[in-house]
């Protein structure tokens, strides 16, 4: 097992190794003694656990109004939505002085490989190939005959 994914174990289930994926607790402990850095991540993950164990949190659910505004503090932090339709339709939010210039190059770029696409420039050249190729012809080539 690697330092990252043992640290990824920490991050995730904690210092208690009956919390670990099974299949990779032996792997995990066996990298926690043999490893200098694996023992001091385990070392502060237990203070961590036991530091949550130990912690009073208040009761949401008896007091969910007072938390509404900080998940929404949360919430817009990790995900910013986007303010304009284009953002929330892309999942990007452009500024109104960048949106027409981008709208105007995505429909340019679109009407050029339409008009490449109708015009059939690509199959002139490929037809002008064959046309050029002589299949199945037959060229007549002048032999010296020595007995003039």
């Amino acid at each position: 097992m690697k330092l990252a994914r043992f640290n990824a174990l920490l991050d995730a289930y904690g210092a208690a190794p009956e919390r670990w994926p099974e299949r990779e607790r032996a792997d995990a402990l066996l990298l926690a003694r043999s490893s200098v850095t694996a023992a001091r991540a385990l070392a502060q993950a237990r203070i961590l656990d036991d530091a949550l164990q130990t912690s009073s949190f208040p009761d949401i659910a008896a007091e969910p109004g007072r938390f509404v505004l900080l998940q929404s503090r949360i919430l817009a932090a990790a995900h910013p939505i986007a303010k304009s339709w284009f953002g929330r339709l892309l999942g990007v939010d452009i500024p109104r002085s960048q949106l027409l210039p981008s709208l105007a190059s995505l429909a340019v770029a679109t009407v050029l490989g339409f008009a490449v696409g109708i015009s059939g420039l690509m199959q002139a050249d490929i037809a002008k190939d064959s046309d050029d190729t002589l299949i199945g012809s037959t060229i007549e080539v002048p032999v010296a005959n020595g007995s003039q």
